[in-house]
């Protein structure tokens, strides 16, 4: 059989699990408990979309609580439990918390479908909002996120650094900043959902990134680019998976030279790990596998998949060393910069401004410098312009750009918004181990990273994850039969492997910005650079499998997965060290002498390691940089 290609558009009626624009890559863990039995109501609407709020409340609930829904592909979308609502229940909308439509209650029941439109529902009073192309972005202001991010609108303010963006790049970016004595102002679109990764809440956390999917672009004909972006305080790291691999020797050989050599020496990646927090060890069954692993395909690197998982009592060897240092868990920037914003201090919040709920709509320029950033205030629906000496784009690979084609900055390489691609994967099924197998047992529990010794751009380039019982992967649990519930059922243990490909940008994809308030525009070709690793994927899968003794056919496929996603696709503001693309090797625009980016779409390469890591190193070295900057 030959690899089949992993188309992951959205099929189906809308489920609650699964939005219009969910990335299908998310799907929950297997051991999940069943969906509860659901039905809908819909207000289709485009003159009430966001940044306008609509509610209902209803006889059940009580007339004076609003009952939240989200805005997905024209229409709001509410998802209401049955058992519930089982007798049924009479219903108003409410626009913005304050106005509630004209006319009689309606009177609904708890079944199936229920759709209303713009002539079916009317305000008395349209309260006055910005309109703005994002589905689903939260725009809470409550007295929670008001003390523990109060922010700042004066606009007389000049600060050193303003960061649009408090992502991976952005935030670890503004928090080495105000560490460093500069006065640094943050903006971000969206609000506080969480204050930590998700993994490190109680309980199964893991529908919520597809919940929180902002929906900001519209694919151009032929183009299945996923959708998966989180616009939130700490963006995407609230929700990501944890991977920090480093990139590989010839895949750092497409970088400019300076940052080459910035990556291997001690300021590079290692302290990129240290700030991420390295997982240590996964204990002695993970050791085992790794060793016998490395003696059954001696022309491989094996080693521990390298993860942000903090363990500060542990070594390497998994020995107890301290005890003071409690874990973090998982790394975010919205822990990094709540710890920050918690204390008085050069290290706290004394440099460290953050305003949230401010969507930046362009930078002004002139002079060739940025001027100034003009945001919309969502929350105070007013606009606000800030003031900053550098400025530093980090909103993304497809919100950075949009920033830039709607401030219409110089871009004499034409390069802006081109190039946007992501590195192609190979997915295989789950198999089961046998029960004779050395590594069975419904416990175990591994993650491993194996890549050729001798691999190359032109040979076996590419990264092996495998996975021994995935459905470990985190999950915090205060309850410890819950737990026994939830895996008791369960006796199996799976492996589960994904081949990840490295890719040359391709100037045949593009990010296409359609006016103020709308969407963007995403045309993103299938990428197929790593199609023709198909065999030695699949005869490295079944050797593999073989060596687990796993219960397996030779001639299954592998899914294919070459669209490209928000989470890894970069170049749309591609680095260069010659002026041949959008910035430079310090990551400053070409054309500007204080107008830096800050996230994935400046790299000049898509690596098979995933991007979060090198990104890190990329932020602290821009923190040195401006840092050092008079």
């Amino acid at each position: 059989m030959d690899f089949v290609p992993y188309h992951s558009g959205s099929a189906g009626p809308l489920t609650e699990a699964e939005p219009a624009f969910v990335d299908h890559a998310l799907r929950p863990r297997a051991f999940l408990a069943a969906p509860v039995d659901k039905f809908y109501v819909k207000f289709r609407t485009e003159r009430f979309r966001p940044n306008h709020l609509v509610t209902f409340r209803n006889s059940v609930d009580g007339w004076s609580q609003d009952i939240h829904g989200a805005y997905y592909n024209g229409e709001w979308v509410f998802f209401l439990e049955k058992a519930r609502y089982r007798h049924g229940f009479a219903m108003k909308f409410v626009l913005d918390k304050s106005a509630w439509m004209e006319g009689p209650d309606i009177p609904l029941q708890a079944a199936g479908e229920h759709v209303f439109t713009e002539q079916d529902v009317t305000f008395g009073t349209t309260p006055p909002r910005y309109l703005h192309g994002y589905d689903n972005l939260r725009s809470d202001h409550n007295k929670l996120q008001q003390d523990a991010i109060p922010g700042n609108p004066d606009d007389s303010i000049e600060y050193d650094v303003i960061v649009i963006g408090s992502g991976m790049g952005g935030g670890i970016l503004a928090d080495a900043l105000s560490d460093a004595g500069r006065r640094v102002l943050v903006l971000e679109a969206g609000s506080l959902l969480y204050p930590t990764h998700i993994t490190n809440l109680p309980g199964d956390w893991s529908r919520m990134p597809s919940h929180h999917q902002v929906g900001h672009f519209t694919n151009e004909p032929g183009s299945d680019f996923l959708f998966g972006v989180q616009m939130n305080f700490g963006g995407r790291s609230v929700f990501w998976s944890g991977l920090i691999p480093r990139m590989h020797d010839w895949e750092i050989g497409s970088w400019p030279q300076n940052v080459r050599n910035f990556l291997a020496s001690a300021q590079g990646y290692p302290r990129a790990e240290k700030v991420m927090r390295k997982q240590m060890t996964l204990g002695a069954f993970q050791n085992q596998l790794v060793a016998a692993l490395r003696g059954a395909f001696p022309d491989y690197q094996i080693e521990d998949l390298p993860r942000s998982r903090h363990q500060p009592n542990l070594d390497q060897q998994g020995t107890l060393r301290n005890v003071i240092e409690a874990s973090t868990g998982t790394f975010s920037t919205a822990a990094l910069l709540l710890d920050s914003l918690s204390f008085h201090g050069s290290a706290g919040r004394d440099n460290l401004t953050i305003n949230l709920n401010h969507l930046v709509t362009h930078i002004e320029t002139g002079g060739g410098k940025a001027t100034g950033v003009v945001c919309q205030d969502l929350a105070g629906n007013q606009t606000r312009r800030y003031r900053g000496k550098r400025i530093v784009l980090a909103a993304g690979s497809l919100e950075s750009p949009r920033i830039a084609l709607r401030s219409g900055l110089s871009d004499p390489q034409h390069k802006i918004g081109v190039g946007l691609t992501d590195h192609p994967a190979f997915f295989s099924n789950s198999y089961e181990l046998s029960a004779a197998s050395p590594w069975a047992g419904f416990e175990n529990h591994a993650k491993v990273m194996m890549f050729h010794k001798q691999a190359a751009s032109t040979q076996h380039p590419y990264n092996v994850e495998l996975l021994i019982n995935p459905k470990y992967w985190d999950v915090a649990h205060a309850d410890d039969d819950v737990w026994r519930q939830q895996v008791g059922s369960d006796q199996r243990t799976m492996a589960r492997l994904q081949f990840v490909m490295a890719s040359r940008l391709d100037d045949g994809n593009r990010i296409v910005h359609r006016g103020e308030g709308q969407k963007l525009g995403v045309k993103v070709n299938h990428n197929l650079s790593g199609s023709h690793l198909f065999d030695e994927a699949r005869n490295l899968r079944n050797d593999i499998l073989g060596f687990l003794q796993a219960q397996f056919n030779p001639a299954d496929g592998m899914h294919f997965g070459n669209e490209g996603t928000v989470h890894h696709a970069g170049g749309s503001m591609r680095m260069s060290g010659n002026q041949s693309g959008v910035v430079n090797e310090d990551l400053r625009v070409e054309a500007y002498g204080n107008l830096y980016v800050c996230d994935v779409s400046v790299f000049p390469m898509i690596p098979a390691a995933n991007p979060s890591l090198t990104l890190a190193a990329l932020a602290l070295r821009l923190a040195d940089h401006l840092a050092a900057l008079p």
